[in-house]
């Protein structure tokens, strides 16, 4: 009896020191903003909607409802804001739809619709309220919930997982893009907006839904950087990597820049519409789908080389790659996601480069 006592006891602490540490690493506080501040929050870039965070999904009816909620002082969720630790800006973590329909009610984008209690509002523009309507609307507060800069910051990752499991579960790329702010962030954002990158990887003019368009951009980083170092190819390997290049400086955010827009422009010019896309010797034809294994093997191989190396002999390499197809070793590493089968497929393109490129 006494060992089973013993043994509850020492599991209790355990739990208790558990629970004690990890309510340590997390600091938060509350703060009550008005509409208004938060608007003008948001026009100084002082509060940022991550760049590809959901986009609005709300209806004009849900917005107006939400409008006329805080017209009628009804109750409204908290926002959930995490805090830069360098620049102290408030990145939204719950609560994007809410602050959208607010603040772009107020820069008169909508009117409101569907209401059921202020029924004589609907089909109005916020200047269309009455003056005293406008001011109580502009000074209605919302509580946001605030993770201080100081906590850590895999806990606030965990934290937007956990405020956004209601609905359709979040990638590793969409919580990435929300706890993990920063200039190197912005840049593999702005790289996936590219046309010709969006048009070579078969997507539309604007971002998927799930930000694989940006995880592309960053594997192609993180891979290239990453390789030879006892690497894995795993989603905390280019987490760890995008925490890390947030704090590069501008000259090196420009390097990058420039690594993956002259990579992207070798690809689609030795592999034309071919590019990223698998070839079938049986038919004579490439897939129309994107194949992200062939992605990261040609732009990982074409960065080994000048562009007029490339340009020069361009039609020799798309034809050599044709040829590679018919290697059962080259095809097999595209259905293994492996360092090993990584190496495999950069070395296999880079020598048949090298070997029509004499």
């Amino acid at each position: 009896m006494q060992g089973k006592n013993q043994h509850r006891e020492a599991v209790s602490e355990a739990i208790q020191d558990d629970w004690e540490a990890l309510r340590s690493d997390i600091r938060t506080h509350a703060m009550d903003f008005s509409v208004e501040s938060l608007a003008r929050l948001s026009e100084q870039g002082e509060l940022v909607i991550p760049a590809f965070a959901r986009p609005m999904v709300w209806s004009q009816i849900q917005k107006s409802q939400f409008i006329e909620s805080l017209l009628l002082d009804l109750p409204v969720p908290p926002l959930f804001f995490s805090e830069n630790p360098e620049t102290y800006q408030y990145s939204v973590l719950d609560g994007a739809q809410r602050l959208r329909a607010a603040i772009s009610y107020l820069h008169g984008e909508y009117t409101l619709t569907g209401l059921t209690g202020l029924t004589s509002a609907n089909e109005t523009h916020f200047e269309d309220l009455p003056i005293r309507m406008q001011r109580h609307l502009r000074m209605s507060t919302m509580r946001a919930v605030i993770i201080s800069s100081t906590s850590d910051s895999n806990l606030q990752a965990e934290v937007f997982s956990r405020l956004n499991t209601g609905g359709t579960a979040l990638t590793t790329q969409e919580l990435r893009n929300a706890t993990h702010q920063g200039p190197f962030n912005s840049l593999t954002v702005d790289l996936s907006r590219l046309p010709e990158f969006r048009q070579a990887i078969g997507g539309g003019p604007t971002s998927t839904g799930n930000l694989r368009d940006v995880e592309l951009v960053l594997r192609y980083f993180a891979l290239s950087e990453e390789r030879g170092h006892n690497y894995t190819i795993s989603q905390r390997t280019f987490t760890d990597f995008l925490q890390r290049k947030n704090e590069s400086s501008p000259s090196e955010l420009e390097r990058y820049r420039r690594s993956f827009v002259k990579s992207l422009e070798k690809c689609l010019v030795a592999f034309e519409s071919e590019a990223f896309r698998r070839w079938r010797p049986e038919t004579g034809k490439s897939d129309s789908r994107f194949s992200v294994p062939l992605y990261d093997a040609q732009m990982l191989a074409v960065h080994q080389f000048s562009s007029d190396q490339i340009f020069r002999h361009a039609r020799k390499i798309r034809l050599g790659m044709r040829r590679l197809f018919t290697s059962e070793d080259f095809t097999s590493s595209l259905r293994v996601t492996t360092a090993n089968s990584l190496d495999l497929r950069i070395s296999s393109v880079v020598e048949m480069i090298e070997s029509v490129a004499r």
